[in-house]
């Protein structure tokens, strides 16, 4: 496997952080030297390791923001409550598995376990 490179360009925000430190942030990364995608991904602390994520291109991002300006979301009251319990079961190895992602530890390895849908 090859190595993954990345330069991060710029950091637009973090959307939140687990209780483990690991932050889901919107970035503009290069990934390989293929130029900036926007990239919505969690990081661990000091940014050894990233999970999966998804890269937007310029186009791609505009189109979700259009799609989020006219979507109606729920009060903030509503949200708060779907969002219990969900914290530590989405962060990445809270499973007692290695981050699954670009890390130090994943670069020789396997990246994480593939699950068929059912």
């Amino acid at each position: 496997m090859d190595k993954i490179t990345y330069e991060v360009l710029e950091k637009f925000g973090v959307l939140s952080e687990s209780p483990r430190g690991w932050t889901k942030e919107l970035r503009l990364v290069d990934w390989n030297n293929r130029g900036p995608r926007y990239d919505l991904r969690e990081w661990s602390p000091g940014d050894k390791k990233a999970s999966r994520g998804i890269t937007l291109s310029l186009k791609e991002m505009r189109i979700l923001q259009e799609v989020l300006m006219e979507t109606e979301l729920p009060e903030p009251e509503e949200e708060e409550e779907e969002q219990e319990g969900i914290g530590a079961a989405t962060t990445p190895g809270s499973f007692g598995e290695t981050a699954r992602g670009f890390g130090e530890e994943a670069a020789g390895g396997k990246v994480g376990r593939g699950r068929k849908a059912s």
